[in-house]
């Protein structure tokens, strides 16, 4: 099994080693598209992601999360080959998609195949510590791709986006090399029968979230701090460039963010034994909101920063924390991707609602507003725990029970 983990975290390195990370605002605003346009592609990115999110985890599920894994690396490969050759908005538009149908192929389905690979083992106490070590490995992949990608983006910007799909194909193989899980039994149904079966399948992963006070109240935590971590991907370009730092400089800039969220990643299980569920929960979310309300008070070229390590902090404890409490509170393991997958499109839809208004009202007041959007849910998520869940501190652990459901 220990080779099988280990290629797990080179493919988690490698399958979102995005070198195009440091200039996916800069590049398509050189080839003659708006903020607004960029903010736009964001939103699509979004909806394509919720229309096959659920579709793509319930395959998972049915065909096999390596398989899944496979075919979201091949869809990255395309993407970056599109993005590299495209002169408009729609064919940014296709680019965007295909990443989105790859993310989609690869999110819960990657979690969901180490989670089953420790628990067939009987070791499925490990999960946390092990996927705090792979988000590790995610955020060293993406710290050294977007040092990469700030330094070829010097030469052209464009060529981060062919050296992503590089990186994606090798991503390919090493899921060929990992062990296949045990296959599901062959389908004798017709296609109708096949697409009823899927749709009940669906059915109930939704009616699991909807009907679980805690795995709905993770999934309402994941969404608004998925808004602000994701949107720090599109403001910080515009507000590093204005600010009269070279693309190169922007993408160590992202390296460091990444490094520091990876070193957090990795502490997160100990993080979240030392200081406790709630105060972690509560905590990451307020600094993340009062760092934004900050971030355009502070001035000169490097004061900014502080806040942008702030945000590092809160990236890297964002994806161990929300899988862990998500990975404990779903029961039936036959759905676990399918599930994971709603909750991916709760907080992608959040995203893209959120992306357009940012284009329109500008990269300053979109700053603003991401501090606001944090202030508002702290409060509204403690205020229904508060009402409904007060026994919060025991989320991660506790069975469901009919006390549970709403």
């Amino acid at each position: 099994m220990a080779r099988d983990i280990r290629l797990f975290y080179l493919f988690r390195l490698l399958a979102t080693s995005y070198l195009w990370v440091p200039v996916s605002v800069l590049f398509p605003l050189s080839r003659g598209l708006g903020f607004d346009q960029v903010m736009i592609l964001s939103a699509i990115y979004s909806a394509v992601v919720i229309l096959v999110e659920v579709p793509t985890g319930a395959l998972a599920d049915r065909i096999g999360r390596r398989h899944s894994m496979l075919a979201g690396a091949l869809a990255m490969v395309a993407s970056g080959i599109v993005a590299y050759l495209a002169h408009s908005f729609l064919g940014f538009a296709v680019a965007y998609g295909l990443a989105a149908i790859s993310m989609a192929l690869c999110s819960g389905a990657d979690s969901a195949y180490l989670f089953d690979l420790l628990q067939e083992r009987g070791r499925g106490h490990e999960y946390p510590r092990r996927e705090s070590a792979a988000s590790a490995s995610h955020q060293i992949g993406s710290a050294l791709a977007c040092a990469a990608g700030g330094l070829i983006g010097e030469i052209d910007l464009a060529l981060p986006y062919l050296v992503t799909a590089a990186v994606a194909f090798a991503a390919f193989i090493v899921a060929l090399c990992l062990r296949s899980e045990r296959r599901p039994p062959a389908r004798t149904q017709s296609v109708s029968e096949e697409m009823r079966v899927y749709m009940r399948h669906m059915a109930r992963s939704v009616r699991d979230v909807a009907h679980s006070r805690r795995l709905a109240w993770i999934v309402a935590y994941s969404a608004v701090v998925f808004v602000l971590v994701r949107s720090t991907e599109y403001l910080y370009q515009p507000y590093l460039d204005e600010r009269g730092f070279a693309v190169s400089e922007i993408g160590f800039i992202f390296a460091g963010s990444f490094l520091l969220a990876s070193f957090m990643a990795h502490r997160a299980h100990a993080m979240r034994r030392w200081l406790g569920e709630d105060t972690l929960i509560y905590g990451l979310l307020g600094m993340l909101a009062v760092s934004f309300l900050l971030l355009n008070l502070l001035h000169g070229a490097w004061a900014p920063l502080s806040m942008l390590a702030v945000q590092a902090v809160a990236i890297g404890l964002y994806s161990p924390l929300v899988k862990t409490m998500l990975n404990r509170q779903i029961t039936d393991s036959n759905r676990r991707a399918t599930i994971l997958s709603v909750e991916s499109i709760a907080r992608r839809g959040a995203k893209g609602v959120f992306s357009p208004i940012a284009g329109y009202v500008g990269v300053s007041s979109a700053i603003y507003l991401c501090g606001g959007i944090g202030i508002i849910g702290f409060a509204l998520l403690a205020l229904f725990a508060a009402r409904s869940m007060p026994l919060l501190g025991r989320l991660p652990t506790d069975q469901p029970s009919e006390g549970d459901t709403l």
